[in-house]
């Protein structure tokens, strides 16, 4: 009988995850007694006062059987049920199992080292599916080996004649000491994948896989052990990235990170319509998800995407994450630049540009002004477009702007739509040039780390003839639903994006909810652009009969006035018998 270890422990607690997979690990299906199982767990101090209470719990999820011993049938034998490791994990599994293994690292530990696992064993077990391919036509081991590494990426070492699988380093106790060491060495072999190196020491890989953290390393290897990622396509192992990203997301946005929850990326995309054969950049690349939701687009649309994909991140660390996330994805048109988008941009001219940019960023804007090929960003579009230090939001879209060919989609806060000072000044330079197509207000409680509702304006540089002149405002307020997970949060679900798309797309009023308003009558609002000034969503009016509310109003009073009654009669009685 085969059972699905992690969907049943998804409910466990922890101390007997721990201890399970260490006893799984020793004892495997041969029989044990008690003291079997204390011995087990003392060598890896691991010990508890009543082990007896712990292979209970074990038996009532179904992970372990017990029968008398027929020479002492005061004692029982234990043996686990056989667990199947190998079979094609289920999206479902594939969650569960991520929830274990997050489990263990909450203790401080760094959540993007769960990242760097899933990607080497993602990696480990394509590349080894790539080697048994080629052990069934002929080859020996080692030109299966050498075969792999010229199609896939090199995880065996030539010259050291070496493996450095995930299989073979976490083979052993000793052998899980070389992790990080075989993630570096891998880094040095691979060109593609070079910033590893970077991230094992950022991380401190090294110091973390130690005697102290062994179990929980050894936990975290046997979930990943039960996971064949060579069963799977790229999307489900790239999305099971995304979800590790998505599950710290609330715990990171307190610490200054910035999450774009993955259905305000793809209402973003789907309003660009990106084509096939065209160029996209990320200049706020964070975590890849723009680039990569870009990529899904046009493979949904046309099969094969021929897109190259640029992005830039100011963090080094995230744009290593973010390379990961595209290979996992098994994208490989793309490049990623590190450092400063504002007063540094490396990345060339795209057709699209997508971003969510940190919103109302400080910044030295005085350096912008330093460098000429910078200057001339924030003065193409207005004379002088630099915006005040203490927010680049309208700094943001002029960059996008100028290295945009066609369209830009951009994620900001509300407030950029209607702040004055010289925010005004840029927004009215903007409007003027009727660069501005459409501007969608999102509802509130949709990202993290604020509870404030955003904004997503797309700009286009070819506007249709019919479209020139006009901005179309929808208001998607009221476009939500409760976040399954996030008790505090709400999404757009798919019939939102949905709709906002479809109206978008035929650029004409609905009532309630979008309006397509000319450039006269925006500059008669100042050039404030905040949504609800042109449409407020539709309150729905309660249908009143009169006649019936009537009725109900004088039930009520009849019943009040027989309470009335029925309490006065009962003070008469109360006096009488007081012979009053």
């Amino acid at each position: 009988m085969v059972f699905k270890m992690w969907d049943m422990l998804a409910d466990v607690e922890n101390w007997i995850k721990e201890r399970y997979i260490v006893l799984v690990k020793e004892l495997g299906n041969k029989p044990f007694r008690l003291e079997d199982a204390e011995r087990v767990l003392k060598e890896h101090n691991l010990e508890i006062e009543n082990v007896k209470e712990l292979l209970s719990e074990l038996r009532k999820k179904g992970l372990l059987e017990v029968e008398k011993d027929q020479q002492d049938f005061s004692r029982g034998i234990y043996r686990f049920l056989f667990v199947d490791i190998k079979t094609k994990p289920t999206r479902d599994k594939l969650i569960n199992s991520l929830k274990a293994a997050a489990d263990y690292i909450r203790g401080g530990v760094d959540y993007k080292v769960l990242l760097v696992f899933l990607f080497y064993k993602a990696l480990s077990d394509k590349w080894l599916a790539q080697v048994e391919r080629y052990r069934k036509e002929g080859f020996t081991k080692t030109q299966a080996y050498l075969l792999a590494n010229a199609e896939y990426y090199t995880l065996y070492d030539e010259n050291e004649q070496k493996l450095l699988t995930w299989h073979e380093v976490t083979k052993s106790r000793e052998t899980i000491i070389e992790l990080a060491n075989a993630i570096t060495r891998i880094s040095r072999l691979n060109e593609k994948l070079s910033d590893l190196q970077k991230i094992v020491d950022v991380l401190g890989l090294r110091g973390f896989i130690n005697e102290d953290n062994l179990h929980t390393i050894e936990s975290i290897i046997d979930v990943f052990n039960s996971l064949d990622f060579s069963k799977l396509p790229y999307d489900v192992i790239g999305d099971a990235y995304m979800w590790i990203l998505n599950y710290f997301a609330p715990q990171k946005a307190k610490e200054g990170e910035n999450y774009t929850p993955q259905e305000i990326v793809r209402l973003v995309v789907n309003l660009l319509d990106i084509e096939n054969g065209t160029t996209v950049l990320d200049p706020a690349l964070g975590s890849g998800s723009m680039l990569i939701e870009s990529w899904r687009y046009v493979r949904d649309n046309n099969g094969n995407p021929e897109l190259m994909l640029y992005g830039q991140e100011r963090n080094e660390i995230m744009g290593i994450i973010a390379k990961m996330n595209l290979i996992l994805h098994d994208i490989k048109n793309y490049e990623i630049f590190v450092g400063d988008s504002l007063g540094n941009p490396r990345f060339p001219a795209c057709d699209y540009v997508i971003a969510n940019p940190p919103w109302n960023q400080d910044y030295n804007v005085n350096g912008l002004k330093e460098d000429p090929k910078v200057k001339r960003i924030y003065t193409t579009f207005v004379g002088d477009g630099f915006p005040p230090k203490t927010s680049m939001d309208w700094a943001w879209i002029q960059l996008m702007l100028y290295f945009a060919r066609r369209k830009v989609g951009i994620i900001l806060d509300n407030g950029a739509l209607f702040r004055g000072g010289k925010e005004k000044k840029i927004r009215e330079g903007i409007v003027r040039k009727d660069l501005i197509e459409a501007v969608v207000l999102l509802p509130e409680k949709l990202f993290y780390n604020t509870g404030a509702p955003g904004v997503v304006i797309v700009l286009n540089k070819n506007k249709p003839v019919d479209r020139r002149g006009k901005i179309i405002f929808i208001n998607a307020s009221n476009e939500y639903e409760k976040h399954p997970d996030v008790r505090r949060l709400n999404r757009l679900g798919d019939e939102h994006i949905n709709k906002i798309v479809e109206v978008y797309g035929n650029f004409k009023d609905v009532e309630g909810f979008a309006r397509v308003v000319g450039l006269e009558e925006i500059k008669e609002k100042d050039y404030n652009l905040n949504v609800s000034l042109y449409v407020f969503p539709k309150v729905e009016e309660e249908q009143i009969d009169l006649g019936e509310e009537i009725q109900k109003f004088k039930e009520i009073e009849n019943r009040e006035e027989l309470v009335v009654s029925e309490a006065v009669g009962y003070v008469d009685k109360i006096l009488k018998a007081m012979g009053g």
